[in-house]
């Protein structure tokens, strides 16, 4: 089972690679040199989804494209030089490709599932240099063997290079997911899913090919405009209009539609290179090509770097374990607040408490206790604020709370709201109710900073401490005189 698995697999590979290299003859605009070579994208796609074990089915595939361009070029089949050839080029540019896929297969098996900057511009670069180094090697190897034979060699590896580097952007996403497809049961056996384009988040919507018809329609209405008014010059400015259709799917449909979208451009684009035979033409729909499948990549990423900044955000702002702000925010917000405060003449208010016994429970229960503990504090300290009171963890078991628009009854009221929150119920089980001590600090802003209030309520706070353990000495002395 396992044998026929892995012949299918190879069979679908070798069947595809010689199918859309039939393709790119077609589209050759120089010896040697095709607006496009699909087959460099299916070679990149299988070493990325299957690895090593799609270089049998890439070998095969490239010792029948030396074949075929023997007989095209030469006329006859020369034994001697397409031997060389056949080895030279199914080595050059299976190895040009293998390198960049194992590394992004690597990459994307640590990162399995999103479209992240990241992995695009890995995708994008090492797409690059494989493509580079695929034309650099096949340029020198098949031209050492005799099977090319051109006075400019740097000019056909630029071109060389561009057509493989177009395929593989425009068409390398869709052959990753037909060759999983393909892989079928050889997913045991070390295939990548890579994820990044292989799933979707979401499912399509009805409006999808509509968005697509639109795009195309208006692709091939600029193109076509270009070639009738024989202003070439304005064809790249033409195609803006199509890629910001593109984007618009990119932006508002699943990743499917995306990559269709990438496909239908690059077919159209590619294609129309038989209505502009200028260099200066073919480079710029070659281009064309490029841009709107970078983007289109980049912007799939969006959604994963929005993600990204708002979990940074919420560290940066957000105290892990209790959810309140971290001290650095709290006093940034609370900075803005009194500057507010200050220019409208409006008093302000801050409260500072922390938890009774937080050693005491840490000891006897443990630590993983006392942070809930913490946490569930700053819950119920949290509900007893008022809409647009700030509330945020000093350090360990302190925190204060900023309250804007508040004299000291208020700041008084909101004290009074968290001592009957903690006392309502049991914190934990094991704990049972706790208490917290509180110091408030209150009036205009005047010339006082953040710091100041903080330092006075402090103040408040340790006094009450004081008055706290005055009374239950004095309550301890008077119990053992009674006692006596």
């Amino acid at each position: 089972m396992r044998f026929a698995a892995g012949v299918r697999l190879q069979v679908a590979i070798l069947a595809l690679w010689l199918g859309t290299f039939v393709l790119a003859r077609v589209l050759e605009h120089a010896p040697h040199a095709s607006l496009w070579f699909p087959p460099a994208a299916v070679t990149f796609a299988a070493l990325l989804v299957v690895g090593a074990r799609a270089l049998p089915a890439i070998l095969v595939a490239g010792t029948a494209a030396t074949f075929l361009a023997e007989l095209q070029y030469a006329g006859v089949v020369r034994p001697g030089v397409l031997a060389a050839s056949s080895v030279a080029f199914a080595l050059t540019h299976g190895a040009a490709y293998a390198l960049p896929a194992m590394l992004l297969r690597r990459h994307h098996a640590r990162r399995p599932r999103d479209v992240t900057l990241g992995a695009v511009t890995k995708f994008v670069l090492l797409g690059a240099a494989g493509s580079a180094l695929a034309a650099l090697g096949g340029v020198l190897a098949l031209s050492a063997t005799g099977l090319i034979e051109t006075d400019a060699p740097g000019r056909l590896m630029a071109a060389w290079w561009m057509g493989d580097f177009v395929a593989l952007l425009t068409l390398g996403p869709l052959f990753i997911r037909w060759i999983v497809r393909a892989a079928g049961a050889a997913r045991a056996h070390g295939a990548s899913r890579f994820s990044p384009f292989q799933s979707d988040p979401e499912p399509g919507s009805r409006t999808a090919a509509l968005k697509l018809a639109a795009m195309a329609a208006t692709t091939v209405a600029m193109l076509a405009a270009a070639h009738a008014l024989g202003e070439r010059s304005l064809l790249l400015a033409l195609l803006v209009v199509p890629l910001i259709l593109q984007l618009w799917v990119v932006h508002s449909e699943n990743r499917a539609a995306a990559l269709k979208g990438v496909v239908l451009f690059g077919l159209l684009t590619v294609g129309a290179g038989a209505l502009f035979d200028a260099a200066t033409d073919v480079v710029a729909l070659q281009f064309a090509a490029i841009g709107l499948a970078v983007n289109t990549y980049f912007g799939l990423a969006v959604p994963a770097l929005y993600a990204s900044n708002e979990r940074l955000r919420d560290q940066v702002t957000r105290d892990r374990l209790t959810r309140v702000m971290t001290r650095a925010y709290f006093e940034d917000r609370a900075t803005q607040e009194l500057e507010r405060a200050r220019t409208e003449g409006r008093p302000v208010a801050v409260v500072l408490f922390d938890l009774d016994g937080l050693k005491a429970i840490n000891d006897t229960h443990g630590h993983a206790v006392g942070d809930a503990v913490l946490a569930e504090l700053a819950a119920r300290c949290a509900a007893s604020v008022r809409p647009g009171d700030l509330l945020g963890r000093l350090s360990g078991d302190e925190f204060a709370a900023f309250l804007p628009d508040a004299d000291a009854a208020v700041a008084d009221a909101v004290i009074e709201r968290m001592r009957a929150a903690l006392r309502a119920t049991p914190i934990d089980a094991a704990v049972g109710v706790v208490s917290a001590s509180f110091g408030r600090s209150a009036g205009l802003p005047a010339d006082g900073t953040v710091p100041d209030l903080l330092r006075a309520a402090d103040e408040a706070m340790y006094a009450e401490k004081r008055r706290a353990r005055q009374m239950q000495a004095a309550t301890a002395g008077d119990t053992a005189h009674v006692a006596g």
